[in-house]
């Protein structure tokens, strides 16, 4: 063992072997906590990979979802705008087409950010996870704006629960039934909504008169679609502004 040979050394006074033994035991010492060094950036390395590659998935889902409501919204917008040129065109005789519009400009689709691995880093620290200091910065001012985003995508809209007070339950009800909500479901049990580009209620003359003649007697429904369709807008803006930002972080983690 090299203590003993070095007592040995000692002993025997062979000043230049007990130099030689130490040196020996500081290169193993050395070399040893650099070997740990290195195995623990070379295990830090392999972590922050499989870190990056979950936050890539959750990313393209991210930006999958947002383009999925970009096109929804797009939908809803429409909608909006057909019934209230309807609406302000004098003698037009307004029929299901009316109805199918005025009632999809009332829909909406909730949304919450793709962050359960951001989520899991926070609680394990993300600082020992992620080392790259340009790369958390810019995850947490992603992420917050995501937050943002939600809010502004989840900003109730009166129209909604008025218009559906003031139509009648038959029509409401043959429009969930034809024209409805369309689920696509993807990998994973993630699925996304698309509203049909045409439909139709095929329901009696008389109750779709009665129907519009209802709307026609809510008091500002121009004014309140109107209203409907600023709001949309500023969905749509708010979608719009993050692909830049998701596409930049997308490039940044798969270029590590």
């Amino acid at each position: 063992m090299p203590i003993r040979r070095i007592s040995e050394h000692i002993k025997q006074q062979n000043w230049f072997a007990v130099w030689l033994d130490l040196v020996i035991v500081f290169l193993a010492v050395f070399i040893g906590l650099q070997a740990d060094n290195w195995n623990d950036e070379r295990i830090a390395r392999q972590t922050a990979k499989i870190y990056y590659a979950r936050l890539i998935g959750d990313l393209q889902a991210e930006q999958s979802a947002r383009n999925a409501r970009e096109i929804y919204y797009g939908q809803t917008k429409r909608h909006a705008e057909s019934a209230i040129k309807a609406l302000r065109m004098p003698g037009n005789n307004m029929g299901e087409d009316f109805l199918v519009d005025v009632y999809q400009a009332t829909q909406r689709w909730t949304y919450a950010p793709q962050r359960t691995t951001y989520d899991e880093l926070i609680g394990v620290g993300i600082a020992t996870a992620i080392p790259d200091v340009e790369i958390r910065s810019r995850l947490a001012n992603l992420y917050l704006n995501l937050v943002q985003s939600k809010i502004t995508l989840e900003e109730p809209t009166p129209f909604r629960d008025k218009l559906r007070h003031e139509m009648l339950h038959e029509v409401q009800s043959k429009i969930r039934e034809q024209c409805g909500d369309q689920y696509v479901f993807l990998a994973h049990g993630v699925y996304h909504l698309k509203l049909p580009e045409a439909c139709d209620l095929d329901i009696e003359t008389g109750l779709v008169e009665e129907a519009v003649r209802g709307l026609l007697d809510y008091e500002d429904l121009t004014k309140d679609l109107a209203r409907q369709i600023s709001i949309l807008d500023v969905k749509l803006g708010s979608l719009g502004a993050s692909e830049e930002p998701i596409r930049e972080m997308l490039e940044l983690l798969a270029s590590q």
